[in-house]
């Protein structure tokens, strides 16, 4: 059994397409075709349905595509693990965070960037239960969220700070006159939201039907920054973590009162028992700004 012939079959079971996993791989389809064979032939069992047009996982190939991926990850760490006794910064950290650590993180980002040119850095911004779920498939080393929800066990994380839902308008809506403004006065105010999908959105709409409230939602954007940027020329408002307004001077932070809005802020790194030196690095970074910040 080889790597390679590992990194043939992940492949062909992504794109379901022996052709096309032969040009991600940059190999011949026949070349594929016939390691991936062999790896059927040492299993002992078919791994792929094959058919005319199309190929399919079978019951052992769903069995073993697992372990063909925890391989290939144990075989990276142990690459980095070398790379790291070697006093090297080098390899890729992958970094996933939710829309309000933008102001926070970029920051960092580039100050690691300048220190460590051996590394590569990639930051992927999303919702906060697809980047755990890339956490756990291993696509991230690291993910920066905000979240009420249990945390899996197979997660490590370290508390940041606690954040709260804010009342947001452009500094020229009457509303912004206010300081804080009765949760249930929502219900009589148009209003722009993130998409579902968002952790922030899934937990304001726990608080609406708790609260027997149906509020009037004008649009709903799936980013959140040209979201803000319509708060800022218009009479909309809208619920976002007061952080997220970190960067952005015209716009009124109005607290609200009558439910509880407070979440927890986690860094989220695998219970591994190797982690890249790259990671520890980052993680005890960005705890410095948060201090300076005095998050």
């Amino acid at each position: 059994m080889e790597i390679q012939q590992l990194h043939y079959f992940i492949t062909a079971s992504k794109v379901l397409h022996f052709t096309k996993a032969a040009e991600l791989c940059f190999v011949t389809q026949s070349a594929l075709s016939q390691q991936i064979k062999k790896l059927e032939e040492e299993l002992g069992m078919p791994l792929f349905l094959r058919t005319a047009k199309k190929i399919q996982l079978t019951e052992a190939g769903s069995v073993f595509l697992k372990h063909a991926k925890q391989i290939i990850n144990d075989v990276q760490s142990g690459q980095q693990a070398i790379d790291d006794l070697n006093a090297m910064i080098g390899g890729e950290l992958r970094i996933g965070a939710t829309y309000i650590f933008g102001a926070l993180v970029l920051p960092v980002v580039q100050t690691f960037a300048k220190k460590y040119p051996q590394l590569k850095i990639s930051v992927e911004f999303g919702a906060t239960e697809p980047l755990e779920q890339k956490l756990l498939n291993n696509e991230l080393d690291l993910v920066l969220v905000i979240s009420a929800n249990k945390i899996s066990s197979t997660i490590k994380s370290v508390a940041l700070f606690e954040s709260e839902l804010i009342m947001a308008v452009a500094k020229t809506n009457p509303l912004a006159k206010l300081e804080k403004i009765p949760f249930r006065d929502l219900e009589n105010i148009p209003l722009i939201l993130p998409s579902r999908g968002f952790n922030s959105r899934e937990f304001l709409d726990n608080l609406f039907e708790k609260n027997n409230m149906h509020p009037t939602i004008s649009i709903e954007l799936n980013a959140i920054h040209p979201l803000l940027q319509i708060i800022e020329n218009s009479h909309w408002a809208t619920v976002v973590a007061e952080m997220a307004l970190i960067g952005w001077p015209n716009l009124k932070a109005v607290k609200l009162e009558g439910v509880k809005t407070g979440r927890s802020s986690f860094i989220l790194t695998l219970n591994n028992e190797y982690q890249k030196k790259a990671v520890h690095l980052f993680v005890d970074a960005f705890k410095n700004v948060l201090s300076a910040a005095k998050l």
